[in-house]
């Protein structure tokens, strides 16, 4: 089975993350980036994902991700005002994910991925999403991929 970890970050703990995954699932690495960036400044980013969400906005990515050739992919993000980023949506939007797993993962200092489940349920048009999980240590993922 063929897999994919495709991440988004914003300072880089989800990158992180995304790399000890695709190593533990001999996986294919991709960030996922938008084409208009987010601002660097902490109090700039958290009010345009807050004006995002607010007006159910979905950036557009820059990237066209051609997963034909894969049957599962891990989808890693950061956990903003309790849900998925706005682009996670856009991901879900943008891309033909008929007949895939998703695997989601979260990082966050706080949330748990329950948070995001409910938000994930409504996005996942034609994909399997299986079970996610928090990703912030080690131990969250290998339990997380059933290690």
């Amino acid at each position: 089975m063929k897999s994919i970890v495709v991440y988004f970050t914003q300072s880089g703990t989800t990158k992180a993350a995304a790399k000890k995954i695709a190593a533990k699932t001999d996986s294919k690495i991709e960030e996922m980036t938008t084409k208009d960036s987010y601002p660097d400044n902490f109090d700039d980013l958290v009010a345009k994902a807050k004006d995002q969400i607010d007006n159910n906005e979905h950036p557009e990515i820059k990237e066209d991700f051609d997963f034909t050739d894969y049957e599962t992919i891990y989808l890693g993000f950061p956990v903003w005002y309790q849900q998925p980023p706005m682009v996670v949506h856009s991901f879900f939007d943008k891309f033909d994910l008929s007949n895939k797993n998703i695997v989601p993962f979260i990082t966050s200092a706080s949330s748990s991925f329950s948070v995001c489940e409910p938000y994930l349920n409504n996005m996942k048009t034609n994909a399997t999403l299986k079970d996610g999980f928090r990703a912030n240590a080690d131990p969250e993922i290998e339990e997380g991929l059933g290690l």
